[in-house]
């Protein structure tokens, strides 16, 4: 059977909702026609390069050798909009962003490109959290920079044409955001509906330049424990009501973190049966985050200790291989690669998270890695 990938690019549409239907036609009649010929079974195929993907907090050059010498084939970079635009008027400044699609293609991993914030044209202060752009105008701009985005690393981009001295490895995987169900990522409080308006401008602005790219949404963050988050299953449901939504994304965005692999396939269940009662069951999944912490606050269910970690990750993968067709699986993606300084982001497990320490010395957890990776390639 084609992959994902390639079957959206042998049969091209119109819009990006369109293209996963024809997706799913042409899959379940490549499936239906192997079990009608004697003696021809599906073949298990192995995952594709850039099915396992890795994040890592502020990466440095050796990080992203190490990513790369793991196996991993997609990078997970972040692009903050603050960043690159500070002002209305002001020109496009793409050091962060370079920085990122430069040394993941470099070290041979796809960049993914996570596009979140506002500059302050748009929300003065994000002192208590991340602010999403709501007005016409604003999200013109939105669209705008999704667009510029698009016209720079995209396929039809130019970046890579300007650096023939690394592998040419333009985004195919964009994401609209992140954990946009939680109250530090929507301020002052998640909106679906106003989200749904940002992905309806991010595909405009990304589909205009690249009509194959695949829009992901930002990952959603399983059970919030604070009153002004909404579950992820919750936050789904309404972005559904949202009119047409579905034709703007195709992948949904699962951070499912708990103490075991059983919370991953719950969690990852639980959105693909929000996704089927809205009418849309043949969308594709991206797990975003996954990770268990090797030491931390011994509250946290996440801390599982350097075995517990290296065996949830080891099960946790070949569980997703193995499902990757079911849950039409686009990737699979680990959070974090290195760990990092307690109290540079609010979750207090995650700064044990990584495969190696802070000093890059590697945890069992990254050999078992390794491992499933080499095995499923």
């Amino acid at each position: 059977m084609l992959t994902l990938e390639e079957m959206r690019t042998a049969n091209p549409v119109s819009t990006p909702g369109a293209r996963r239907r024809a997706v799913l036609v042409l899959g379940a009649v490549a499936l239906v026609a192997a079990i009608a010929l004697p003696g021809v079974q599906p073949a298990a195929a192995s995952a594709p390069r850039d099915f396992f993907g890795i994040f890592a907090e502020s990466p440095s050059l050796k990080d992203f050798r190490g990513m790369g010498d793991a196996g991993f084939g997609t990078q997970r970079v972040p692009v903050n909009w603050a960043s690159v635009q500070p002002t209305r008027k002001a020109e496009y400044n793409w050091g962060q962003p370079d920085y990122g699609v430069y040394n993941a293609a470099a070290n041979g991993m796809r960049p993914s490109l996570i596009v979140y914030g506002t500059p302050r044209f748009v929300h003065k202060s994000t002192r208590k959290g991340l602010r999403g752009p709501e007005s016409k105008a604003d999200l013109r701009e939105w669209r705008e920079f999704a667009e510029a985005l698009a016209r720079r690393y995209s396929p039809n981009g130019d970046y890579f044409d300007l650096r023939p001295q690394i592998e040419s490895l333009p985004v195919r995987t964009w994401v609209a955001w992140n954990e946009e169900n939680s109250v530090n990522n929507w301020a002052p409080r998640p909106d679906p509906r106003a989200y749904g308006r940002l992905v309806k401008a991010f595909d405009r602005g990304i589909s205009k330049v690249d009509p194959d790219a695949r829009i992901a949404l930002g990952g959603m963050y399983g059970y919030p424990r604070d009153a002004k988050s909404m579950k992820a299953t919750r936050f789904l449901e309404r972005l559904y009501r949202v009119p047409g939504v579905e034709k703007h994304f195709d992948a949904l965005n699962a951070h499912p973190y708990g103490s075991g692999v059983g919370d991953v396939e719950r969690q990852v269940e639980e959105l693909r049966s929000v996704a089927r009662r809205a009418g849309d069951g043949g969308v594709g999944m991206l797990v975003g985050e996954m990770g268990w912490a090797s030491k931390g606050p011994g509250r946290s269910e996440s801390v599982v200790g350097k075995r517990g970690q290296a065996k949830r990750l080891s099960d946790g993968l070949e569980m997703l291989v193995r499902k990757r067709r079911r849950w039409n699986l686009i990737g699979a993606w680990l959070y974090t690669w290195r760990d990092f300084p307690a109290g540079q982001i609010a979750c207090n497990w995650c700064p044990w998270s990584g495969l190696v320490t802070k000093r890059s010395k590697p945890k069992p957890a990254l050999r078992k890695v390794e491992r499933v990776i080499r095995r499923n390639r």
